[in-house]
């Protein structure tokens, strides 16, 4: 069995596409439809092509990202739901897949995909609900809705697409993302959760001064990624920039601890665990100093 046409309308709708390399809320570099370092055949596809890992500001077109994203399923998040979770009807394999594609293969092996295994497909739903819904040590609203969506394709076969190509809706998440742009200082109009000409153009002015950032106004994974950072940097400490300037140079992106990113980020950092990871990594930032800033 493979992913069907609505599963991976599904799956891509919930992921976005953003055609530059950004840093996720766990400090991860993404790029495409969530692709990253970790996953082992995006890797050797962007290493064979670029010759190094992946870094902010780096480029992939839509065309790419679309076979890419048919390759990742087919060849690495697409076997293990066949292997664990055997003779799944389709809108379910689709669901899995979509689990696994976003939580890795290990999410098979937990609580939800055991009741799905054992026939009880509606609690396997609820407890999907409660699953994964952090990054980095960060409850996520977008983690938190893509679950909600995962376990109602799981017991009902909605794959809620009409919804997911719809013009951001009214409501809290707007509310959310007016509050973040009035408080780094770009002026939505009203915060009252309709995404109207005003709060785009308030977006706008983000992305033209977070570049490389898309300037067209649609606040994508890429743009609300950086809205997050841009906020916990206004509230964090100046150790937020210098993990900001190490990762988005393309440099510890791959053994970058998303737990050590996400306490720094939100400005709570373990002192000791900074020091500790600086001084193990002292080499690559060294050379990395050394490299990029001989010029000034």
């Amino acid at each position: 069995m493979k992913v069907s046409d609505q599963g991976l309308a599904f799956l891509a709708a919930h992921e976005g596409y953003v055609s530059r390399g950004y840093l996720d809320p766990a400090g991860v570099v993404t790029i495409g439809y969530g692709f990253t370092m970790r996953s082992r055949i995006f890797a050797g596809w962007w290493r064979k092509r670029h010759g190094r890992g992946l870094a902010v500001g780096d480029r992939i077109s839509r065309d790419q990202a679309n076979k890419l994203l048919l390759t990742l399923l087919d060849e690495e998040y697409a076997p293990p739901v066949r292997q664990d979770l055997p003779g799944l009807p389709q809108t379910q394999f689709d669901a899995c897949v979509s689990v696994v594609y976003n939580l890795g293969s290990r999410a098979l092996s937990w609580r939800w995909a055991q009741q799905l295994k054992a026939g009880k497909v509606s609690e396997a739903a609820r407890l999907l609900t409660q699953t994964g819904l952090t990054a980095g040590g960060q409850r996520l609203k977008g983690l938190v809705k893509r679950r909600t969506a995962e376990a109602r394709l799981l017991e009902h076969g909605d794959y809620g697409l009409a919804a997911a190509a719809a013009p951001p809706a009214p409501g809290s998440d707007i509310m959310e993302l007016q509050r973040s742009l009035k408080m780094l200082g770009f002026d939505p109009g009203p915060i009252d959760g309709f995404f109207g000409a005003q709060t785009k153009a308030a977006v706008k002015d983000f992305q033209k001064a977070y570049p490389p950032l898309a300037v067209d106004g649609i606040p994508g994974p890429a743009t609300r990624s950086a809205l997050e950072r841009a906020i916990a940097l206004r509230n964090g400490t100046g150790l937020v920039g210098i993990l900001t300037l190490l990762t988005g140079s393309g440099l510890l992106l791959e053994d970058l601890s998303g737990a050590l990113a996400a306490l720094i980020l939100t400005g709570v950092p373990s002192l000791s665990a900074i020091l500790l990871w600086l001084w193990q990594r002292r080499g690559a930032i060294f050379l990395w100093l050394k490299e990029n800033l001989s010029s000034f």
